[in-house]
């Protein structure tokens, strides 16, 4: 099979009919009158006739020949070469994805499989000469002979993770680039997924990217979430769901294995389950949509706290807004009256949420009264300027602040100011760096200010942590007072500096406290990227890799492989033919000329 490299050259063969066009209009005959005296040069006329019409059409085949040899050779023909393949030695890096994404079905066979497949056929090419990585979906090059790789490929499952081509293929660049070997090359077998791959400097390396075909329309759910944060006992469960497709697909809420609420969506749609909890304490819930071609991303873990409403009292200190948003939380349901939990300028009960004072000679004593508790927070310099609230997953963020202390220790910080400590805690105490009014901030005059109040206070009360969310093999930080996450295969302790790796299998972990209470979770789920499973293309493909990038079907990346080391370029000897074809045309017409002077 031929192909060509430089397909629009073919245009030109226009010009190889111009030979052909000339020598029809040649071909006109004058009429003939014939006079008794040369009717005895007839038969030599007849002769000359015959040559020169033999003459012609030679001449006619080779400039054909020629301009047709010439327009070939321009558009590069290559042809795969069926025998051998012998190549130069090559440091080859193989990375084959075999993220989430890679779980889809193609035609009946999973991505994954098509791309191990694929892989076995370059390993049985590669030689004792060559240098060879295999990188999967961790993004790590390990080096390995074809034997190794082949027994790495055999147990090849997706993975729930996200792999960054971009991120890898420049890492594949690194290793490749530090061998002295005469050729190198990093091979991509992938879905090729456009949200795949980040952007980054450019690599010059020789980059062959292989997609297995056309990808199917998937559904996915993209988040979900619990409203409000704490049940106390009912709630709702909010989905995002996304794709494609616009067809209706239902979804499922589960907790603690049973079936609870069902609701019908499409995709863009953020359809929202009632539920009850039940008894107050720590449940694990999962949405699920009808699988799909995809279904890696048809289900969503989340925790689910309930607890009886706090009772909670404002004081004077505490300002207008919080009175007035704490009533609306106890008119509602959402908030008990008592003093459990007590809203004020001050260090006041056993569980507190403490506001800066209004006269600033008060923030001395308030420091004492916090050393006094062992609370390693103080409120330091008081600043003005312009900030920008950061608190997932309490409906602040994006509030803005104007004036605050600066909260100078150590421990848990629920919010920031841009990139400073706004709200903390410690164990039984929160505390804010600003008041909640105006001009401090304009929190109290948003959507999320008494949802934002009602977290606060119903946390306090249920003494436990935020959940948290992560990806599979994401580094999580955990807070200061956790002492385990509980996982199936038992309790994973934290190290010194409380990182750990998240789980890779999505679901809801469990966090356990110093006291041994369950304070929290850590909810780990799919990365909604991989449910994006528009391709790349080659200008996509270049623009983040580099432009030594190439993205090839099947039997293109067969012939590219190891430097092209099974395909003949047939330019050069069309280049040839063309030279040939010119100097026989230059013989013949010669020849032909000088004849014809010879007659005259």
């Amino acid at each position: 099979m031929i192909a060509f490299l430089q397909p629009l050259a073919l245009l030109g063969l226009a010009v190889a009919a111009l030979p052909t066009v000339l020598h029809l209009f040649t071909r006109r005959v004058p009429p003939t009158v014939t006079f008794p005296a040369v009717r005895y040069l007839a038969e030599t006329e007849r002769q000359q006739s015959r040559r020169l019409k033999l003459r012609h059409l030679l001449l006619l085949l080779l400039r054909t020949a020629l301009l047709t040899s010439v327009v070939l050779a321009a558009a590069r023909p290559v042809v795969r070469v069926g025998l051998g393949g012998a190549h130069a030695p090559t440091a080859l890096v193989l990375v084959v994805d075999n993220s989430l994404s890679s779980g889809a079905v193609v035609e009946g066979r999973r991505v994954v499989d098509l791309l191990a497949a694929r892989a076995r056929t370059i390993l049985r090419r590669v030689n004792e000469s060559d240098r060879l990585w295999l990188m999967q979906v961790d993004g790590l090059p390990r080096a390995a002979t074809p034997a190794e790789a082949l027994a790495l490929l055999g147990g090849l499952e997706p993975s729930p993770r996200r792999l960054d081509l971009g991120q890898a293929v420049r890492a594949a660049a690194g290793v490749v680039e530090s061998e002295a070997l005469p050729s190198r090359e990093v091979v991509v077998l992938s879905d090729l997924q456009r949200s795949a791959f980040s952007g980054g400097e450019p690599i010059a390396t020789r980059v062959l990217a292989w997609a297995p075909g056309v990808m199917p329309e998937d559904r996915s759910l993209d988040s979900a979430a619990v409203e409000p944060p704490v049940w106390s006992p009912s709630g709702h469960v909010v989905a995002a769901v996304g794709g494609m497709r616009r067809a209706p697909v239902a979804l499922r809420l589960s907790m603690g294995g049973r079936e609870v609420a069902r609701a019908v969506a499409y995709p863009g749609d953020r359809p929202s389950l009632p539920a009850r909890g039940g008894r107050p304490g720590w449940l694990a819930a999962r949405v699920a949509l009808d699988p799909d071609e995809l279904r890696g991303d048809d289900e969503w873990f989340l925790a689910v706290r309930v607890a009886e409403p706090a009772p909670a009292a404002a004081e004077a200190g505490a300002g207008r807004y919080v009175a007035e948003a704490l009533a609306v939380l106890q008119e509602g349901g959402r908030a008990g009256r008592g003093r459990t939990v007590v809203l004020a300028d001050r260090l006041a009960g056993v569980r507190s949420i403490i506001l800066p004072p209004a006269d600033p000679a008060a923030v001395g004593a308030l420091n004492r009264s916090l050393a006094a508790r062992g609370v390693p927070w103080r409120l330091g310099d008081r600043l003005d300027g312009e900030w920008q609230l950061r608190a997932d997953g309490l409906g602040a963020d994006g509030a803005a602040v104007r004036r605050r202390y600066r909260l100078v220790g150590s421990g848990v910080v629920l919010a920031r100011a841009d990139d400073e400590p706004w709200l903390v805690r410690d164990r039984d105490v929160v505390l804010l760096g600003s008041r909640l009014e105006d001009p401090w901030t304009d929190l109290p005059f948003t959507a999320g200010f008494v949802p934002f109040l009602d977290l606060l206070i119903n946390r306090i009360a249920a003494g436990e942590t935020r959940s948290l969310r992560a990806h599979p093999g994401d580094v999580v930080v955990l807070p200061a007072d956790l002492e385990a996450v509980l996982t199936a295969s038992g309790p994973l302790s934290l190290a010194g500096d409380r990182r750990i790796t998240a789980p890779r299998e999505p679901g809801v972990y469990f966090l356990r406290g110093v006291g041994g209470d369950t304070v929290g979770a850590l909810e780990v789920n799919h990365d909604p990227r991989e449910s994006r499973l528009a391709p790349v293309d080659r200008r996509l493909l270049r623009a983040a890799v580099g432009p030594g990038a190439e993205l090839l079907s099947d039997g293109a990346l067969d012939r590219e492989l190891f430097g092209g080391a099974r395909r003949a370029d047939l330019s050069g000897a069309l280049w040839l033919v063309a030279l040939l074809a010119a100097a026989l045309e230059f013989a013949v017409a010669s020849i032909g000329a000088g004849t014809g002077r010879g007659r005259l």
